[in-house]
């Protein structure tokens, strides 16, 4: 790596990580509606108490549970019928997936767009890690989807310290490197002081750490990786992306005969419900 870009990183991986004020900051709702959640006894009545206090959050849930993963003859009528309908932990991973996607939020200008393409991204990983959470593995979808939205959680700040180096931001190559770089790092600061477990700070550790191999069984960090990397099919970044079968997660995951048509087709399959979950994201 050149040593000027590594100093610069440096530089302003220090002006992050001294500066909380750069980080996200989970919403007030968001934060108490989790820490009900958390208590063993919680009500339904309690949780829908909060979320009321959102009305897009609500909206959200509402919409969820009117959605075709967990369509019935009966469609919820309420918010407390809605809860009950798709449970509370997956209720959980919906607050705070939502979250995230107010951090992408910005006035307007050319810093707006560069950032609502950032979320386009990490909204089409998070997709594609929840289908195939869902068909390849014994993983949550739910945890998957707010996985791979949190591996990018630290691209806002980043790309906010990048706007005094026009150099870097106006280059769309320099840009991504040093998101690249600097994604895996910031993102742990974050979700350390967001009180997040290991499992989900190993996920944003391993942004694009392609050849990554402590287990012999699948985890959730791998789903992300085989999720980015079939999300930049396509893209110029992929030409710096290993090939799909050197990677050594795919080799962990069920996908038939371990080819990447056979995970393309997984996908294909699941294409209606990948356009709905982008629609209830975006």
């Amino acid at each position: 790596m050149n040593p000027q870009a590594t100093g610069i990183y440096s530089e302003i991986y220090k002006t992050i990580s001294n500066d909380e004020s750069l980080f996200p900051a989970l919403p007030e709702t968001t934060m108490r509606v989790r820490e009900t959640l958390n208590d063993p006894d919680c009500k339904l009545s309690e949780v829908a108490t909060l979320l009321k206090a959102d009305p897009a959050l609500t909206a959200l849930i509402m919409r969820v549970a009117n959605s075709a993963r967990f369509l019935s003859v009966f469609p919820p009528k309420n918010l407390v019928a809605a809860l009950k309908r798709i449970g509370l932990y997956t209720t959980s991973q919906l607050v705070t997936t939502f979250a995230i996607r107010s951090t992408f939020n910005v006035p307007s200008g050319p810093f707006k767009e560069v950032l609502l393409e950032s979320y386009r991204k990490s909204t089409n990983v998070a997709v594609l890690s929840y289908c195939l959470a869902d068909k390849v593995s014994k993983l949550d979808p739910g945890k998957a989807m707010l996985a791979g939205l949190m591996q990018d959680i630290a691209v806002p700040p980043i790309l906010s310290c990048l706007l005094e180096r026009p150099g870097i931001f106006s280059d769309p190559e320099s840009r991504n490197r040093a998101v690249d770089h600097l994604a895996p790092l910031v993102g742990v600061l974050i979700l350390k002081k967001w009180g997040f477990n290991k499992e989900m700070l190993e996920v944003v550790r391993s942004r694009k750490d392609w050849m990554r191999d402590p287990l012999k069984k699948a985890d959730l960090s791998d789903i992300i990786l085989i999720a980015r990397i079939h999300s930049m099919l396509g893209t110029p970044e992929f030409r710096d992306c290993p090939a799909i079968t050197d990677i050594p997660a795919f080799h962990k995951l069920p996908f038939g005969k371990l080819t990447p048509n056979q995970s393309l087709l997984i996908l294909e399959e699941a294409k209606e419900e990948i356009v709905e979950l982008n629609q209830l994201l975006s």
